[in-house]
């Protein structure tokens, strides 16, 4: 496997927004930089996380674990649960929705970023420890985002009635997509090894967060990955002053108004703010708290009440900050977006926003796919299909302009040498003879100029970009987001420390093109 990187400014993976998020424009809705200079502030920020609150994190991560039948003990995800406990232990974290199988290519690039960002930070601070940790969206009712498996042109769907939080469900019938999948594909050794986990993980699970907790671990438990499922009777009692506040709607106006000031910047609000950010789970539905009356009902009785809370969008990324000594968040651009609305309400409990690091995009390509490509063109396919032709355009013409001077200094070398024979050998002339050569050497010159005519209106090599860059590299429908995990489980099997250190801020500003 080779890894190549590309400028993030030459790709369509950039924007506007990405240029401002990067310069000073957002300090102001924002605690840190995304900078790992900033790691040492964070630290800092994160130093009065009590004791209390860790204790209360590791024993309900021992439960979790416990409780999804995967032993801990002797590995490196029960050594780092253990050190969760000291005050110099701090988590760098990412989240994404508990997708069937893992989900999108994405899904794993983050984690890629959240482990080389943790070897970033123990390089600087080596007297401390960074904790890697998964955060499933367990909560996430979207359903229809998560049960379907897009494979080879296939896709494998999900039927369930199951309604409210993704996590409480009973995956029943998921492994039989495994099957389908195994029977309608000759996969590779890699391959048939992710779907026999699957398969496993989804027969003998009580609900889909435990089903995907397997499978994660199964990958990334050597390097100490924590995942961590917020859907705790235990945790979410340990954020009740919040959640009392936000039944009474306290946090409103200063969401309101740090949505108001990013918006003032020309952006247009990715999350919509509400009254009550919070969902009622408690009929197995996952519904919206919107009035009086219904936050009386959910008035607070006992620990059941506030596990049926749910926070939204706007109020999970705090709920994560006030449960985990957290300093980096690695999130897409959307979840990038809506953190900039959020400064108001980490400010109504002086606690500071961790870093966000924008994650990692990759292309992955085999090289069967390049044909006759040079890898050196790769860059190329960013470009739009007028772009690309007329670059190669100009490569001919550059090669058509070498053509002609040789052509030329082919005709004069012929002329001189007429000239030497007719000034040194009297009474002979090689003007006949030179005259049935000329001809000759005209049509020479013309087929070529024909070749380059056909070469420019089709082209092998602008053929083969074309036909790569409308497969993989088309911007609406961007590989890392519709490829699933199963058709590139290379990057699990053979992920190496040099794969993950083209990962996390020193790369920010990289987009990884992966040719295996």
């Amino acid at each position: 496997m080779e890894i190549r990187q590309v400028d993030r400014s030459e790709t369509f993976f950039h924007s506007p927004f990405i240029a401002d998020y990067y310069s000073d424009k957002f300090d102001d809705l924002r605690t840190y930089k995304p900078q790992l200079s900033e790691l040492g502030k964070a630290i800092e920020g994160k130093a009065t996380f009590s004791t209390e609150k860790r204790e209360i994190l590791v024993n309900d991560f021992y439960r979790q674990y416990a409780e999804s039948g995967i032993n801990t003990e002797s590995s490196e995800v029960g050594t780092n649960i253990e050190l969760l406990q000291r005050s110099d232990a701090f988590t760098i974290t990412t989240g994404q929705q508990i997708h069937i199988g893992l989900g999108p290519l994405y899904v794993l690039y983050k984690i890629f970023d959240v482990l080389a960002i943790c070897n970033e930070a123990r390089e600087l601070y080596p007297d401390k420890y960074f904790i890697p940790v998964f955060w499933m969206a367990s909560e996430d009712h979207d359903l229809e985002e998560i049960q379907d498996v897009p494979l080879f042109g296939k896709n494998y769907h999900w039927e369930t009635s199951q309604k409210g939080p993704v996590g409480r469900m009973n995956p029943k019938g998921v492994s039989k997509i495994f099957n389908e999948i195994e029977e309608d594909f000759n996969l590779d050794n890699d391959q048939i090894e992710f779907v026999n986990i699957c398969r496993e993980a989804y027969s003998t699970s009580d609900n889909l967060s435990q089903s995907f907790r397997k499978i994660l671990h199964h990958y990334f438990a050597h390097e100490g990955l924590i995942i961590m499922d917020a859907d705790s009777v235990i945790l979410k009692n340990s954020c009740q002053t919040v959640l009392t506040d936000e039944l009474q709607s306290k946090n409103f106006a200063s969401l309101q108004n740090s949505t108001e000031r990013f918006e003032s910047k020309g952006y247009k609000r990715q999350l919509i703010i509400r009254e009550c950010n919070l969902f009622d789970l408690s009929s197995g539905d996952r519904l919206k708290v919107k009035s009086k009356q219904d936050k009386t009902a959910s008035a607070v009785e006992g620990n059941e009440s506030f596990y049926n809370l749910s926070p939204n969008a706007a109020l999970r990324p705090f709920y994560q900050e006030w449960i985990l000594p957290n300093l980096v968040y690695v999130g897409g651009g959307s979840e990038v977006k809506y953190w900039m609305q959020l400064k108001g309400l980490f400010d109504n409990y002086s606690v500071p926003m961790p870093i966000i690091h924008l994650r990692t995009s990759c292309m992955s390509f085999s090289r069967k796919s390049l044909g006759i490509l040079d890898v050196q063109k790769i860059p190329m396919l960013f470009k739009t299909e007028e772009e690309i032709i007329k670059s190669e355009n100009e490569s001919l013409k550059s090669l058509k302009s070498a053509l002609t001077i040789k052509y030329l200094e082919i005709i004069n070398a012929l002329k001189n040498y007429e000239s030497l024979v007719a000034e040194n050998l009297n009474g002979y002339s090689l003007a006949n003879k030179m005259a049935k050569i000329s001809p000759r050497l005209e049509q020479l010159q013309s087929s070529v100029n024909e070749q380059f005519v056909k070469k420019s209106k089709q082209s092998v090599v602008i053929n083969r970009m074309l036909s790569i860059r409308n497969k993989l590299f088309d911007k609406t429908d961007v590989q890392e987001r519709k490829v699933h995990v199963i058709a590139h489980t290379y990057l699990l099997s053979k992920r190496t420390t040099s794969f993950v250190s083209q990962f996390g801020f020193k790369k920010s500003q990289k987009i990884n093109l992966i040719i295996r």
